[in-house]
């Protein structure tokens, strides 16, 4: 579902190609305090970054306070540190929980547990590692109601396991539902500003919330419904609820 397969590579990156990446972005993009390494796999991953290049990759992201990665919890972590000694600002890990919901979990084809999550943010959080968290709202067969109550259960969750950073992504057709797509039920720009709201209100300042809008942003919406776009858009910016 969540569209990495589309740009993964065929045969494991050859040694410098990453870091040669990097440099083609940096060249093109304008200054930032924050640098992402999203990577269509998981960071530590050898087949996808090979250990060799951290070195490189280190010293290209030293002008950044903070360095963003992605990973499955099952995935090198043996290289974290070793990563880590690379990186003069923060570390932050990424990670695809989706959901708590244990039989949703399975249906996605994750191959990791709930308790694995919670293993591996515990092991981030104890090594001075930030928490990014990753969280899908509505599944095939959910109706709204119980998507809505899953991604409140989902979200107090990666709360209490420390996540620095929240990030709700709305369902959509991919090839992760094993064929039940049909029966996805879709969630709505009011949906997710409810959802947002309340959320924001319950969790305070203990972690920034943040909602994928890229499909709805590029629907067909009426006056009425742009213009709440625009102000979630500066709710979710600004993190402030009060906005909508």
């Amino acid at each position: 579902m969540c569209d990495l397969h589309r740009n993964t590579l065929s045969q494991p990156s050859q040694p410098g190609a990453i870091p040669t990446q990097i440099r083609y972005a940096q060249q093109r993009l304008e200054p930032a305090s924050w640098i992402k390494l999203y990577n269509s796999g998981n960071f530590f991953d050898p087949s996808s970054i090979p250990p060799p290049d951290y070195a490189s990759i280190g010293q290209l992201c030293s002008g950044y306070d903070r360095v963003i990665i992605e990973n499955h919890p099952r995935f090198g972590s043996r290289r974290h540190d070793r990563f880590g000694e690379h990186v003069a600002g923060k570390l932050e890990v990424a990670v695809g929980l989706e959901t708590v919901q244990p039989r949703m979990l399975k249906r996605l084809g994750k191959q990791m547990s709930r308790d694995d999550f919670d293993r591996y943010a515990n092991s981030l959080i104890s090594a001075g590692i930030d928490l990014r968290v990753f969280l899908i709202v509505g599944a095939p067969g959910l109706s709204v109601k119980e998507s809505m109550r899953w991604a409140r259960l989902s979200i107090r969750h990666a709360i209490h396991t420390g996540a620095r950073h929240i990030s709700l992504i709305p369902a959509r057709v991919g090839h992760g539902w094993n064929g039940t797509a049909d029966s996805l039920t879709p969630v709505e720009l009011e949906h997710l500003v409810d959802l947002f709201a309340d959320s924001l209100a319950e969790m305070g300042t203990a972690a920034c919330l943040s909602v994928d809008l890229w499909d709805i942003a590029s629907a067909e919406l009426n006056e009425p419904r742009r213009r709440l776009l625009d102000r979630f858009e500066s709710a979710i910016l600004h993190q402030n609820a009060s906005l909508l």
